[in-house]
């Protein structure tokens, strides 16, 4: 008997607390929104019956269909209307199958999801039908590598990093950052970026530059996000979140390179005692590494030009200004 005539099996209404809704080898569910579900299903009722599978010790495992009757649960139905096979029907891989397919038809799987998608995969398919045939299915590009980095999201990493990876509050990329820090230190690291609201580079920032000073210093990174002063701003009632995440960032950067902290500063301060008119900037260049620097005039016409350069020239220690690394900084 095909799949196909397999599913296409007459509904039952079956007791909800018979189900067993835990998450089971097919599912592949995770970090999702179960509101918009259970408002659909109160409204108009469920259209599409979950697929059960009765096992050998009478318990009913669920194929498809798992958010559907999370949400049913959550709305205390009595019954529910469902397809049932018996365990001998179809081995684990069409179950698998018809899980993922179900889930494809209907919605886009987030990072954890897919990696749990990959992830059961491979007990059962060898990875290179899963890179040629399954990742595209996924928007995934068909590598070796990404497909090693899914399975590592779903198996390695924790429960509160997932969530965040899944719900938008953690990049991919950080993610694949963390998975190379030990565990203490990655949920810590994951649980300041969550609460600082970090945008996706300064995630990358945040934890090159606490992972390096880990290093170097040999303090646990536990121990540098507990000092006083993250913990001050932090907890300090005048700043908002983003000036938080500036100011986390800006004293890690300091803490990563000082000297250059410092020769920035300098270079700042050398700056500012100019009084450059408005809409004149002068910016160093990233680590002082090139040999040019950057002068910027915003006009609306010529003669406004000539005015902002002739103050300029006139501007007593503009000829002093160069490299403050060459200061002794």
């Amino acid at each position: 008997m095909s799949i196909q005539e397999n599913i296409m099996i007459p509904t039952q209404l079956v007791d909800v607390k018979n189900i067993d809704d835990s998450s089971g080898p097919y599912c592949m569910s995770f970090g999702f929104d179960l509101r918009p579900l259970i408002r659909s299903i109160d409204s108009i009722g469920l259209l599409n019956s979950p697929l059960l599978m009765k096992t050998v010790q009478e318990r009913l495992n669920i194929i498809t269909g798992y958010r559907r009757i999370k949400a049913i649960k959550t709305l205390k139905w009595d019954k529910i209307p469902c397809r049932i096979l018996s365990e001998s029907k179809l081995p684990p891989l069409e179950c698998l199958l018809l899980n993922f397919h179900d889930n494809l038809s209907t919605r886009e799987l987030n990072c954890v999801e897919k990696g749990m998608a990959l992830s059961r995969l491979t007990a059962y398919l060898p990875d290179s039908e899963i890179i040629e045939h399954y990742m595209p299915l996924l928007d995934l590009p068909s590598h070796e590598d990404t497909l090693h980095l899914y399975i590592k999201i779903e198996k390695e990493l924790e429960i509160e990093i997932k969530k965040n990876l899944a719900q938008g509050r953690l990049s991919l990329h950080a993610a694949k950052m963390l998975l190379e820090v030990d565990p203490d230190s990655r949920s810590s690291i994951c649980r300041l970026i969550s609460y600082l609201k970090f945008n996706i580079n300064q995630q990358k920032q945040f934890i090159d530059y606490i992972v390096d000073i880990s290093h170097i210093s040999g303090k646990p990174v536990s121990d540098l996000l507990g000092e006083e002063p993250v913990k001050g701003v932090c907890s300090d009632e005048h700043l908002n979140i983003p000036q938080k995440g500036r100011a986390v960032l800006r004293f890690f950067r300091g803490r990563r390179f000082p000297s250059l902290t410092i020769a920035e500063s300098t270079f700042k301060k050398m700056v500012a005692k100019l009084d450059l008119p408005d809409g004149v900037k002068i910016e160093f260049p990233r680590f002082f590494e090139a040999q040019h620097f950057r002068l910027e005039v915003c006009f609306k016409e010529g003669r406004e030009l000539k005015e902002k350069i002739e103050s300029l020239t006139r501007k007593e220690g503009l000829g002093n200004l160069g490299n403050p690394w060459g200061e002794g900084v």
